[in-house]
């Protein structure tokens, strides 16, 4: 008997179409082709001397001082670096699941690497491939997958926040929450089933944000569910009006999904429960420990994003290097492409906002949330402060990290006019998609180009040379003179505690190659009572620039190095007066060993661990 005409041709199409693997497959390697282009070098770890250091440092840090009796912990209070004195570590640039991966790769490889560049890799693949697989089953794989490529190498800013800012440019988990999340509301304003594994996987996709850093990246996908749950309460309270069935209703829902998906369930708890155990007590510690410091005294970084930069396009001479932006916005500029996710997302994002005008629940959340970040001031109008994971977020230009998502959203359910308009509305609506694509692929040749043009930098074989050497050391610490300890927030710099900021705010970073206490450190924010030990041993007089030392400080100092068992000191030379290096030199003797730091410039190592344990070598002067 003949199969009907209808199922013959499904089987032919099934025949001829590709299997459902192949285009999330090419998804993501056409985006690790692009990341891997866009990182460079993987010979070795990154460092430019400035904020690219501190994520390695902090990884080095976690796996140091982790511990898992009974849940992960960490210790915070010591003397690793702030030496002697010790302080609370709490206001380091944490990113869990980032420091994991870095512990991880540190125990087991041994030693320092080029970890943190796959780990970006890793991110805008997962970014990619699951947007794409949220997306595909209710847009079309067309659209899922322009929209995984735009959330991922095409969002401008965060690509170009690598690595400098690798804390706000890794947001592989917040973006699938926050594409979850509104597939939910979807659904639900669709009138679709959700089943229970999905649901499970949204909660773990929560759980997850709690490994990416929490004041300028997870806070967004919490705020778009806080700003959600209300409208998916009001549209399931008007598909079920009977309150009195809910309960009835929850129980033959959890028993029908159960008996259809109980693998997939158990495995959706299974997950929840191993991120939890992994996330959650660090974010809680790290959480209420920030807590305890009051900077109400400390002033607040005004940066702020004018919403205008929205429309500013990528395009040669247009886009924000060329124009005299920050003349006319009176805002805080950070970095290239902040608050300018594309024209051409912005435009596509009007469109579809204007087609869905009345489907507010679809649109209400994400544009709520648009308002609130465009709109964010730190001091004069604080919008995200009211929600606490926002506490100290301090630029509102970071925010630009989620438009191109939120954009994005605002724009999938565009209908597209036909292929081969009858008249002549449908041509002028095709000259306009054409017009508006071929701008999206102007403005992403251009601003990948520009990338390509600004190098990752990564430490030289001369300085991990050099950082082996002082491993080898007798001694438990080292100082590099001068040190700079100081805070994002301004505490120390005022104080004299960092003359040379622009070259030594990472020097302390470097001791992740020699693993040994360092004295200062830089921190995104920095308690006063933090830097007291340093002032009241007179350590701002000492550090001030071309100031020669006398014979109490060269006592102080002999007595300092000799009683806290000091290896030895790095000594910057280019940020030293000849006077200055001579005197260190007739004091301590000769360096062994040289090298330079990117960003401070040349660093000499003299030893005094041996030198120091029958006195001085020369009598002050």
């Amino acid at each position: 008997m003949n199969r009907p005409q209808a199922a013959v041709a499904d089987s032919r199409s099934s025949l001829h179409s590709p299997p459902g693997w192949i285009v999330p497959l090419g998804l993501a390697i056409l985006t690790a082709v692009l990341t891997s282009a866009v990182v460079g070098d993987f010979r070795h770890p990154l460092s430019d001397g400035n904020d690219t250091d501190q994520y390695e440092y902090v990884g080095y840090f976690f796996a140091k001082n982790i511990s898992f009796t009974p849940f992960p912990h960490l210790n915070l209070v010591n003397n690793q670096t702030f030496y002697p004195y010790g302080l609370n570590q709490v206001f380091l640039d944490w990113g869990f699941e980032r420091d994991y991966w870095y512990a991880c790769c540190y125990r087991l490889l041994g030693g320092a690497g080029p970890y943190l560049q796959y780990y970006y890799v890793y991110s805008l693949v997962l970014t990619a491939v699951g947007t794409y697989g949220l997306l595909n089953a209710r847009f079309g794989s067309a659209k899922a997958f322009v929209a995984g490529l735009i959330v991922s190498i095409g969002n401008v800013y965060a690509v170009f926040k690598f690595p400098v800012h690798m804390n706000v440019c890794v947001g592989h988990w917040t973006m699938l929450c926050l594409v979850a999340t509104y597939r939910l509301l979807y659904d639900v304003q669709q009138k679709r089933a959700v089943t229970l594994p999905y649901l499970l996987l949204w909660v773990w996709l929560h759980v997850q944000i709690l490994g990416q850093e929490l004041a300028y990246v997870a806070g967004f996908a919490l705020t778009f569910t806080t700003l959600t749950v209300p409208v998916l309460a009001v549209l399931l309270y008007r598909q079920y009006p009977t309150v009195r069935q809910w309960p009835s209703l929850s129980i033959s829902y959890a028993q029908e999904q159960y008996a259809r998906h109980r693998n997939r369930i158990w495995a959706g708890i299974a997950l929840i429960a191993i991120s939890l155990y992994l996330f959650l007590p660090l974010t809680l510690q790290i959480a209420f420990t920030a807590w305890t410091f009051d900077f109400a005294a400390v002033p607040e970084l005004r940066a702020w994003s004018h919403p205008l930069r929205l429309l500013i396009p990528h395009l040669p001479g247009l886009d924000t290097p060329t124009i005299p932006d920050e003349r006319f916005l009176h805002d805080t500029f950070e970095s290239y492409a902040q608050g300018s996710p594309g024209l051409y997302l912005t435009l596509l994002a009007a469109v579809g906002l204007w087609q869905t005008r009345r489907r507010v629940a679809l649109w209400l959340p994400i544009v709520a949330m648009l308002v609130l970040c465009l709109l964010y001031h730190p001091v004069l109008f604080p919008t995200l402060k009211l929600f606490p994971w926002f506490t100290f977020n301090r630029h509102g230009g970071r925010a630009t990290l989620v438009y191109p998502l939120l954009l994005t959203l605002l724009a999938l359910p565009i209908r597209w006019p036909a292929v081969q308009p009858v008249d002549r509305a449908g041509r002028v609506r095709n000259m306009a998609v054409v017009a508006l694509l071929v701008l999206m692929l102007c403005e992403w040749t251009y601003t990948f180009r520009l990338r390509l043009n600004s190098p990752v930098q990564v430490a030289s074989p001369e300085l991990l040379r050099y950082c082996a050497l002082l491993r080898t050391q007798p001694g438990v610490a080292v100082l590099d003179w001068p040190f700079c300890t100081v805070g994002g927030d301004g505490v120390g710099a005022a104080e004299g505690l960092c003359p040379y900021y622009d070259q030594q705010n990472a020097v302390f970073t470097f001791r992740r190659f020699y693993d040994k206490k360092g004295v200062g450190q830089y921190f995104g924010r920095l308690h006063p009572d933090q830097i007291r030990p340093f002032l009241r041993d007179g350590w701002p007089q000492r550090l001030r620039p071309e100031r020669d030392f006398t014979p109490q400080d060269w006592q102080f100092l002999d007595t300092f190095l000799r009683t806290n068992n000091f290896a030895g000191i790095n000594l910057y030379p280019d940020l030293l007066t000849e006077k200055q290096l001579s005197g260190f030199y007739k004091h301590y003797g000769r360096p062994i060993a040289e090298t330079r730091f990117p960003a401070a410039g040349r660093v000499v190592f003299i030893p005094t661990n041996t030198r120091l344990e029958n006195g001085p070598l020369a009598v002050p002067y």
